[in-house]
């Protein structure tokens, strides 16, 4: 009796001591997994963004130098850098009594050849009579024709010449071509004003409401800018204030800066943007490649790198998840589209913690979790 409760002894403890061992040996390798954080998968806007450095820039003819073509001593300047000025405003003065004088001599010498020209005019029909008479001859008409020819010449001069001298005269007066602000004044009262010299460049006035913004944009990333392409933009002195424009253009030049190719976008900005900015500014540009409304998306750190694939824990109970591996499409900066594999309601996880052995979470099976489509 004692030899057969001993061998019932020996089997139990054997029998007990295989499960546990089992338990202990499942409970201490099998993974489990802790869903920290979770959201819901819903339709947003997912909105793929390339990153750029750009400076503001005046359009081409919003800087306009503005010269003098009269020489002469600079009476008057009535402007200064910061001054707006509108088209046809009075800018400066230059002495014109030189050319006051050479226009009255121009006008007393159309006077003059207009009355030759009135007297040959008359002295004409005085001589085509008495040819007719037969008291002069041919050759005497023929000479007052000719004085007749010379006379009218003469006046086409003289006026010519008047008005030569009052465009010069135009020339000392010198006014603005374009609204705008004067950002330089190159000459002061009283300096003489030399024309075809580079002092003759008085003032500088430059439209402050043409802007564009040359976006610089890497020549890896250059295959994803296109025209027509929106554009979000910041400049430091108002770091709140987000700026939009589109690409009007992208040049087919590179520009190579400290060793790095380089190709331009142009962005034309509108009037109600260009009152905050100033050229030369430093932009820090965002470019929309691809933007994608009302799709399906999940946070990106949603999306775990898992064995060389982009997988997704989808939550399906308390503590209880499956791995799949989604059909993904355009990536944005905070959210990634779904194309497939996860549907819209469920939730999937973005915060998890693995453990082995714990008392706490779920056992994983990574092969049985698997989408079968891996």
């Amino acid at each position: 009796m004692k030899k057969v409760l001993f061998v019932f002894l020996l089997i139990a403890l054997g029998v007990g001591g295989y499960f546990g061992y089992k338990y202990y040996i499942n409970y201490s390798t099998e993974e489990t997994v802790d869903v920290l954080q979770k959201v819901r998968v819903d339709r947003q806007t997912v909105r793929q963004i390339m990153d750029a450095t750009g400076i503001m820039k005046s359009q081409v003819g919003a800087a306009i130098k503005i010269g003098a073509r009269a020489t002469g001593e600079l009476k008057e300047v009535t402007v200064k850098v910061g001054d707006r000025v509108k088209k046809g405003q009075l800018l400066a003065i230059i002495d014109s009594r030189e050319l006051f004088a050479a226009e009255e001599e121009a006008l007393a010498q159309v006077a003059l050849v207009q009355a030759r020209y009135e007297y040959v005019l008359k002295n004409i029909d005085r001589v085509r009579r008495l040819v007719r008479q037969k008291v002069e001859t041919q050759d005497a008409l023929d000479q007052v024709q000719q004085e007749f020819l010379v006379a009218k010449q003469e006046i086409v001069a003289a006026n010519a010449r008047l008005k030569s001298v009052r465009i010069q005269i135009s020339y000392t007066k010198i006014y603005s071509p374009i609204d705008g602000v004067v950002s330089l004044v190159a000459a002061q009262e009283g300096e003489t004003v030399v024309s075809g010299l580079q002092v003759s460049n008085l003032v500088t006035v430059v439209d402050v409401s043409a802007l564009e913004l040359w976006i610089y944009v890497d020549e890896t990333d250059i295959g994803a800018a296109s025209k027509g392409q929106l554009v979000e933009f910041k400049v430091d002195a108002y770091p709140t204030k987000v700026f939009r424009g589109n690409i009007d253009q992208v040049y087919p030049e590179p520009e190579i800066r400290d060793e790095i190719v380089y190709y331009r976008a142009l962005v034309r900005i509108g009037p109600d943007e260009a009152k905050f900015l100033r050229p030369e500014m430093t932009v820090h540009c965002s470019i929309v490649v691809d933007s994608i409304e009302n799709t399906l998306s999940i946070p990106n750190n949603a999306v775990k790198w898992i064995k060389g694939k982009e997988q997704v824990y989808i939550v399906e109970g308390e503590n209880k998840v499956k791995l799949v591996v989604p059909e993904l499409g355009v990536v944005g900066r905070s959210r990634t589209q779904i194309v497939s594999g996860v549907k819209e309601g469920e939730f999937v996880a973005t915060d998890i913690r693995f453990s082995k052995g714990g008392k706490r979470g779920t056992k994983v099976n990574p092969a049985k979790l698997a989408n079968k489509k891996m």
